[in-house]
């Protein structure tokens, strides 16, 4: 039996968010008798998230070879059940020597919990309950109907048909859920253990109750006692005590007729509900869709199609809207909480020993944590990259700047040439006075030693700095005299020694 629960039990070693393999808790919801039930959130790449139901084995279980054997086998057997009215079983897994079970997230109410509500306005609608129920029998026969891998029938028997088990959505969607117990025939025998499951004997069928055989016919009568339930609000076989209750299921006592307590109740509803309760399973319907089509036809024709998952849903809200805000809200906050774990937990990772890191990391708890937002760690974060920009930046000046300093000591003196100012052109001889001697006419400023030109390297001699100097001395206005020309013939154009 799992039951509400707005928080963890005493003792209990899970807290929300705790994470168990992918899946972080967020809300307890439920607590059975060997498990617990959490919303949880399971995280992936890129964004993705999506909201989970984790059950966990409560602590100790794990030590009992009989509750850790039902934990596994709801989740193998369950896991093979897809259909859209039984609770899906996406995940099993382990961690820190907790078992636990991932199914999908439904976002509604236990059939007990819609009951005790609408016991005060009169009860559950018979149209809206025979449609809950339809749905109920639809997912008991695809689990009836599984097979293993070769074709072979399970005889899978949920044997725990109780309102508990029994989830309607806010949507008006019934969805079977917890096969806890639930005996594979072809993988141990169909026996039952009377009193394995404390809480479950209000539910079991008389073979179930007398260690007999079962199989889905087991499941016919559960459904005939939630039906009992939904239409007349009273339990057909309810005793003083359990053990009572357990007398009267076992002894084989005759279901109170509904219309003892319902007056208005269909008779041939009536006719299909003590089908469903008869002792001898050969007297009841042979299946979970026998039943179905049964209450198909028995539907009066005043209440034949008047009622779709839109009506059912809308009746839950009428009774439980204030719940689902509740609880809505409750997982809001859990998930806002979860978000600004995750942020830190994200800061935090960026560390990698740098003083950067640290002090961006520090910043953002000394800040952020206590506002919900801080711009401080996003300028702290620019600062810190400018004067890194700034760093590299003089650096690389550094270097070019020692490059530029080399290169001009070498090539000051080639670039020289072409800063020479134009020799003037020499007056013309005149008759009174000798042409000068050659060893004079070229000024020492323009015109090196021939030696310092010939101790130049003839492989690194360019003659693109003669070329410039000719282009650049203007042309004479009068023919240069032979003695002036044979004493320019022999000096260099190359000045610098660094070519």
């Amino acid at each position: 039996m799992i039951a509400p629960l707005a928080s963890p039990p005493p003792g209990f070693d899970l807290a929300p968010h705790r994470t168990l393999g992918r899946y972080e808790l967020l809300v307890p919801l439920a607590r059975g008798g060997m498990a617990m039930v959490w919303a949880a959130r399971l995280k992936g790449s890129r964004g993705f998230e999506k909201l989970v139901a984790v059950k966990t084995m409560l602590p100790g279980m794990s030590d009992q070879a009989s509750f850790e054997r039902m934990f596994l086998d709801e989740a193998t057997l369950a896991a093979k059940v897809r259909h859209p009215h039984v609770v899906e079983i996406l995940d099993l897994g382990e961690a820190d020597k907790i078992l636990y079970i991932v199914m999908e997230w439904v976002e509604g109410e236990a059939l007990n919990v819609i009951m005790n509500a609408a016991a005060t306005r009169g009860g559950v609608p018979v149209p809206i309950g025979v449609r809950i129920l339809m749905q109920a029998c639809a997912g008991l026969h695809a689990a009836h109907e599984l097979v293993d891998e070769n074709g072979r029938p399970l005889g899978l028997v949920h044997r725990d048909v109780s309102p508990q088990n029994i989830l309607v959505t806010y949507g008006g969607v019934t969805k079977v859920a917890d096969f806890g117990i639930a005996k594979a025939m072809a993988r141990g025998g169909g026996s039952t253990e009377v009193g394995e499951v404390k809480g479950k004997v209000a539910y079991m069928s008389p073979e179930q109750a007398l260690g007999a055989p079962v199989d889905r016919r087991s499941d016919v009568f559960g459904l005939g006692i939630l039906f009992h339930l939904l239409a007349t609000g009273t339990h057909p076989f309810r005793g003083e005590t359990d053990a009572e209750t357990f007398a009267k299921i076992a002894m084989g006592e005759e279901a109170v007729f509904p219309r003892e307590l319902a007056p208005d109740f269909p008779p041939s509803l009536e006719q299909v509900l003590m089908r469903a309760l008869a002792r001898d399973p050969d007297q009841r319907y042979e299946s979970a869709n026998a039943l179905l089509r049964a209450l198909d036809k028995a539907l009066p024709p005043s209440m034949r199609g008047s009622v779709a998952d839109e009506e059912v849903g809308a009746f839950v809200r009428s009774l439980l809207g204030d719940e689902r805000e509740r609880r809505s809200a409750q997982l809001a906050a859990a998930l806002r909480e979860a978000e600004k774990r995750a942020e830190v937990s994200q800061i935090r990772s960026i560390d990698n020993g740098s003083s950067l890191a640290r002090s961006f990391t520090d910043s953002y708890d000394n800040t952020a944590m206590a506002s919900d937002a801080g711009p401080r760690p996003r300028k702290t974060l620019i600062v810190a990259v400018g004067a890194l920009i700034l760093l590299i930046a003089g650096v690389a000046g550094f270097f070019l700047t020692r490059g530029q300093v080399s290169a001009g000591t070498d090539n000051a003196a080639a670039a020289e040439p072409a800063r020479v100012e134009p020799r003037p052109a020499p007056p013309p001889p005149s008759a009174a006075a000798p042409a000068p001697p050659p060893a004079e006419t070229t000024p020492a400023a323009t015109a090196p030693p021939v030696a310092e030109t010939a101790a130049v390297p003839p492989p690194r001699t360019k003659r693109a700095p003669a070329e410039k100097r000719k282009n650049a001395t203007p042309p004479s206005p009068a023919p240069v005299p032979a003695a002036q020309a044979g004493a320019r013939s022999d000096v260099s154009p190359v000045r610098s020694p660094g070519f």
